[in-house]
């Protein structure tokens, strides 16, 4: 795994930072995720794994598919670091209790160098409410194949892979949700700006125009390489990735995606989130855009569905 603070002698090595960022932002695993579940678990938990090549995309991604649970109860209570920032997120949920009986299907994508198994808690919660679940490793992260195309090029190969699961009957393709998490988001969002059988989009800290995410990211979670680089340099090899990857910076953000669909969408971010903070989403608040701030979040902790999420999703989710 390449380290971040090799970016430094990357820069040495190549006379350019800007192409050190981009090598990184292309070359860069997934995080580990053994250290908060397991595979043995993740399999108790009744998750299947599975694997989809898309013929017309080129691609092969993994995917977690799993049907509702009936259990009595769901809770849990995670703290997830990021940065200098720790996040604390629970979640007690009683059957009896809930608003209504659910059904349907959600797809739920995950953020930039984490994979389907940091999901598994929003996916479990989605489950207990009644919902089958679609969870992929994105292009170039997890077990999925390919090269990293940041959110863009995911979005044909999962329309093809939900085309497929409701093909084979494994989906029944009514009430079709979405759920993108930071890149997640922008997946999710042009998934459904190219179907006409979306339900709704249920975005988690949203990624930023890709150059500003990555500088973000830098700033709040590698201060060093953040002070070391400069600015320029690191929007310069952002820019290089997508162009690497043949894709345009225009085509990262996801505000006209929304502001043009017509498609319900449930936002959640948080002012404390220094990757995607909630001054960058709270404009678009209106009657097809539901925009919620969470307190004291960090971007990690945002993937994580929690009590406030839960209250709010009971009563926007269509029984």
């Amino acid at each position: 795994m390449i380290k971040l603070l090799s970016l430094v002698t990357l820069c040495v090595l190549i006379s350019s930072c800007s192409s050190g960022v981009a090598f990184f932002l292309e070359k860069s695993e997934s995080f580990p995720y053994e250290q908060i579940i397991t595979d043995e678990q993740i399999e108790d938990l009744g998750f299947n794994k599975n694997q989809f090549c898309s013929n017309s995309e080129g691609g092969c991604i993994s995917y977690f598919f799993a049907p509702p649970i009936t259990s009595k109860k769901l809770g849990y209570s995670i703290e997830v670091d990021s940065g200098n920032r720790t996040s604390q997120v629970e979640l007690a949920v009683q059957r009896g209790a809930l608003a209504n009986t659910y059904s349907g299907t959600i797809v739920l994508l995950h953020g930039f160098r984490v994979s389907k198994e940091f999901m598994i808690n929003s996916a479990l919660y989605f489950r207990f409410l009644g919902y089958e679940v679609v969870v992929p490793d994105l292009l170039g992260h997890g077990e999925s194949g390919g090269a990293k195309k940041y959110g863009v090029g995911d979005s044909a190969v999962v329309s093809n892979l939900i085309d497929d699961l409701i093909s084979k009957q494994t989906i029944s393709g009514e009430k079709l949700y979405l759920l993108g998490s930071s890149m997640g988001a922008l997946t999710a969002a042009r998934v459904s700006s190219n179907r006409e059988d979306i339900r709704g989009l249920i975005l988690q800290a949203p990624m930023p125009q890709f150059d500003t995410a990555v500088y973000n990211y830098s700033r709040a979670n590698h201060r060093l390489v953040g002070n070391l680089i400069s600015e320029e340099q690191i929007r310069k090899g952002a820019l290089l990735a997508l162009e690497n990857a043949n894709i345009q910076l225009e085509d990262t953000r996801i505000e006209p995606l929304l502001v043009a669909s017509d498609t319900p969408v449930l936002l959640f971010s948080s002012p404390a989130d220094l990757v995607s903070p909630y001054d960058n989403f709270k404009a678009l608040n209106d009657h097809t855009i539901k925009v919620i701030a969470l307190a004291d979040r960090n971007h990690a902790s945002m993937a994580v569905i929690g009590q406030t999420e839960h209250q709010i999703l009971q009563r926007w989710l269509v029984p």
